[in-house]
């Protein structure tokens, strides 16, 4: 189960601006050139974090 705990962990961090210091630093330089706001950022931010949270289950429950 810490596998999953991991997986789930690292990849929740993408799912929103503030799940990661690392987006909250990338999108406060990237102001100076454009506006990227919560739903923004969302908008694909959600998919890809339930997208490869499904990837990294089925990788982790194949390799059991």
């Amino acid at each position: 189960m810490w596998k999953v705990l991991a997986l789930a962990t690292t990849f929740a961090g993408n799912l929103t601006i503030i799940g990661s210091v690392a987006n909250m630093i990338v999108v406060e330089s990237a102001r100076e050139h454009l506006e990227i706001g919560f739903w923004d950022y969302a908008r694909f931010g959600i998919p890809i974090t339930v997208l490869t949270t499904v990837a990294g289950v089925i990788v982790l429950l194949m390799l059991r």
